[in-house]
């Protein structure tokens, strides 16, 4: 299942804090990093990343890991391809 997943901060974590959770999302992007077809952060906080994962569970997983998780409102999309998309529309709208 493909995701666009948004990270935007909700509120700011203790400074002290901020480069063990840098190097927790170094360790994470190395262990999940394979999932994503893009990852980009934002220049003033959060990021955005375009995932494939196999089911919610796994999503869950990746989410309760990541260090900002808890700090963060995380939006959710599932994406599908744009060719894919338009097929279905027409197909669905093509009765009408």
């Amino acid at each position: 299942m493909k995701l666009a997943v948004i990270y935007r901060p909700r509120q700011t974590p203790p400074f002290e804090a901020v480069p063990e959770m840098l190097d927790g999302v170094a360790q994470w992007i190395e262990k999940y990093g394979d999932r994503f077809e893009a990852l980009y952060f934002f220049a003033g906080g959060g990021g955005i990343g375009i995932g494939d994962v196999d089911d919610a569970a796994e999503f869950q997983q990746m989410t309760a890991e990541h260090p900002f998780t808890v700090y963060s409102d995380v939006e959710v999309h599932p994406a599908i391809d744009a060719e894919t998309s338009l097929k279905t529309l027409k197909e669905a709208l093509a009765p009408r």
